[in-house]
């Protein structure tokens, strides 16, 4: 008997997302000692990346607004870059099937800038937050949106050998963030977990809506030149309903 691990196959936008932020992890790497030698130097944290690209709270209240987007694509190490990077690899190709590439790239994006949001909420009872980077936010509403494609696609999470589906691999993501959050661990945004995977679940419903909407726009909208094709409405719209899918 023969056993093999299938892995997915990556679709375009997965794969250019990847690619950048591995450049952009470069750049950091390469930058890195000059930013410490300033830092030791001046004593001025503006004078680094993290500053002018990362996420903080404050800083996004007082302008910094391009941060929400930016702080996606800095790493704190090769590890933090391989796990999210992991993630996107096998959740990310199946959504963007469903999605199609450009709109997967902005589902991916708003999910990170949507979800680093949630920080404010700490930030402003305890005045206190620390500058998030990573494409952690991101990559939780593509799991999210993977689970409401194909909930009871099976995974074995290692060591354990029983296989658990796709929702339940969100609800154990979810326990792991809580009991995080519980511990007190400062060096990862929780908060930004939660508000990807709720971005995730509401753009995933979102999208459809919206997508209807557009199409009885454009058919109303004066354009009687155009077929009603309603078999490719029809078609469009199963795409979307996931729970009806064996």
């Amino acid at each position: 008997m023969r056993m093999s691990l299938q892995l997915p196959k990556i679709t375009w936008a997965v794969q250019r997302l990847i690619l950048l932020n591995a450049v952009i992890f470069a750049i950091q790497l390469l930058l890195l000692p000059i930013e410490t030698g300033l830092l030791l130097r001046t004593g001025a944290r503006w004078l680094s990346l993290t500053y002018w690209f990362g996420y903080h709270p404050g800083n996004f209240y007082y302008g910094f607004l391009w941060t929400a987007v930016t702080y996606q694509f800095l790493h704190g190490g090769l590890l933090h870059l391989f796990m999210n990077m992991l993630w996107l690899f096998i959740f990310g190709p199946e959504v963007e099937r469903v999605l199609g590439s450009r709109q997967f790239v902005r589902f991916y994006l708003a999910c990170g800038g949507l979800g680093v949001l949630a920080t404010g909420l700490p930030y402003v009872l305890t005045g206190e937050y620390a500058t998030v980077i990573g494409a952690s936010g991101a990559t939780m509403g593509v799991l999210v949106a993977f689970a409401m494609i194909d909930p009871q696609r099976q995974f074995y999470l290692f060591p354990f050998p029983i296989p658990i589906t796709a929702t339940w691999l969100v609800i154990l993501v979810v326990l792991f963030n809580i009991m995080g959050l519980r511990a007190g661990d400062s060096s990862t945004s929780i908060a930004t977990h939660f508000g990807g995977m709720i971005a995730g679940a509401g753009l995933m419903k979102a999208i459809p809506m919206f997508n209807r909407w557009r199409r009885d726009r454009t058919r109303f909208g004066g354009r009687p030149d155009e077929p009603d094709d309603n078999s490719i409405r029809e078609a469009v719209d199963n795409i979307f309903r996931f729970k009806d899918k064996p």
